[in-house]
């Protein structure tokens, strides 16, 4: 890494009170990158790794990509069956665990072929990271060296249907760190501070701890969302960004009790995405982190890269409807298409497709999946409806997916969700089509509410007609006390819709 020769002695790492200098990490990563070759582990084999967030993360990563392996990220909330199925979707030959983990990797059943490597010793597997780390040199590796070459397969979608492995290439990789350093200006100074709170197996994550560690940054690693840890580490170590998802996540810590009086000065870039943001949570961010460029994202592990929006542009950038992402990123290419791949007029919602160079190589194993969404010229459907006003900037709309319809008409359930979160009782909430013998899909609104709060349908109704069409406003309303978000920020529609079937 070009950082370990140009700041050697820098903390690179932090962690639960750990740290790591550059150097350091990197004779860890040579140690497990030797050990990995010393099993067997060749260039394009794959190496699934399963830890919640901790800086092994990374350092296995960082030894997989050394000597060309292919890096297989896990959820660490995965259950024995689904770690079974992926591991062996993937054709991964090693899977590298936290101790953690050990009994659910004990249910899994992996096959024999499949060689486990557990984090610490007595875990039944056949070796350990710590013995690996003891026993082997920390000597450079001979590099990898192929642009073209899979990197990663990165799990992505929802709980349901066949999972979909995104492979991505080293130089998709590469471009996407370009693209993200460039837009936020990540590397203008040696003393940049990244504290990263979402699951580094995810994309995003994955995304901003590369860039940071490729810039030279100190990178702080959050092990969950922690509001004294938060902010202790921004007061003690001067952050300068950070990346919290969803932007719920910050209006949680804007409002902690604990956050009045803390200097929070240092931040100079707060990004978030993964979920809509409302007037009440920007103005909240604007207030807390008085000196930070507030950035709100749009991204898909498949595009690689994705468009962004500073939010001081927000004023500028109000569509009629839909949550406004931005504009692309540098490298990015974004437009509206038909069914035909024919480009829309501005202000007309069509499918988002996207060109790049950090486009993903496909999914793996699943050729026909990849098919129906590449297009002429290297143009890649993304499954959103969005469209793009006369300025450039692009509204989300709904997953293509979540299109209700309604006595006829087009609703897009992302669009009434960002209205009815706007609603000072509004928590959280969930947009759903539900079969009505007069329309033939109704729009249900399933709502958290804010703790002391109620909401009757009328109410919802009457603060829906200020922002919406009478067509798209909810015919009925449920409440449930938690909405469930995943580790990702987000919600999955399908388990609140079996919650709700299961009342009637």
């Amino acid at each position: 890494m070009l950082s370990v020769r140009r700041f050697p002695d820098k903390t690179a790492l932090i962690f639960e009170g750990q740290r790591l200098s550059y150097s350091q990490a990197n004779s860890r990563i040579n140690r497990i990158a030797n050990g990995l070759a010393a099993l067997g582990v060749k260039a394009g084999d794959k190496v699934a790794f399963l830890f919640p967030n901790c800086m092994e993360i990374v350092l296995i990563y960082y030894a997989i990509q050394k000597i060309g392996a292919v890096a297989v990220p896990l959820n660490f909330r995965l259950i024995p069956r689904e770690i079974a199925l992926l591991t062996d979707r993937s054709d991964s030959s090693v899977l590298v665990y936290s101790a953690d983990f050990a009994e659910k990797v004990e249910q899994a059943g992996l096959k024999e072929s499949c060689l486990k490597v557990c984090s610490r010793r007595g875990c039944g597997s056949s070796c350990s990271l710590e013995e690996i780390e003891e026993q082997q040199p920390d000597r450079e590796p001979e590099l990898f060296r192929d642009e073209n070459a899979v990197s990663r397969i990165q799990f992505t979608g929802g709980s349901t249907g066949i999972p979909k492995g995104v492979m991505r290439t080293h130089c998709q990789d590469l471009c996407e760190l370009m693209g993200e350093m460039l837009y936020c200006k990540l590397g203008s100074g040696p003393d940049n501070v990244v504290m990263i709170q979402c699951p580094l197996e995810h994309h995003g994550g994955h995304s901003w701890f590369t860039a940071a560690l490729s810039s030279g940054a100190t990178l702080i690693i959050c092990s969950a969302y922690d509001p004294e840890k938060i902010l202790d580490n921004i007061e003690k170590e001067h952050v300068s960004y950070m990346l919290l998802l969803p932007p719920t996540t910050y209006m949680r810590l804007c409002e902690y009790p604990g956050t009045a009086g803390r200097d929070l000065s240092s931040v100079k870039v707060a990004q978030s995405a993964a979920g809509g943001t409302t007037p009440e949570i920007i103005s909240r961010m604007k207030s807390t982190f008085p000196n930070a460029e507030i950035y709100y994202g749009w991204g898909q592990t498949e595009s690689g890269l994705g468009s962004t929006l500073i939010l001081d542009e927000a004023s500028e950038a109000r569509g009629e409807s839909g949550c406004c992402v931005g504009r692309p990123m540098p490298f990015m290419e974004m437009k509206i298409v038909d069914e035909n791949w024919q480009q829309l007029p501005d202000g007309e919602p069509g499918e988002l497709a996207v060109r790049s160079p950090s486009c993903m190589k496909g999914y793996y194993g699943q050729p026909e999946l990849t098919e129906k969404l590449m297009g002429p010229e290297g143009w890649m459907l993304t499954g959103d409806i969005m469209y793009r006003d006369r300025r450039g900037y692009f509204y989300m709309l709904s997953r293509k997916k979540n299109v209700i319809k309604s006595g006829g008409e087009n609703v897009f359930c992302e669009d009434v969700e960002n209205v009815i979160k706007m609603h000072p009782a509004v928590q959280e909430c969930v947009v759903l089509g539900v079969p009505d013998q007069r329309l033939d899909e109704a729009v249900m609104a399933v709502v958290q509410l804010k703790e002391g709060k109620s909401l009757t349908l009328p109410e919802l109704q009457e603060h829906c007609k200020k922002y919406l069409a009478s067509y798209k406003k909810p015919l009925y309303l449920e409440t449930v006390d938690n909405l469930n978000m995943d580790d990702a920020g987000k919600i999955r529609r399908e388990n609140i819709r079996k919650i709700i079937e299961g009342r009637s």
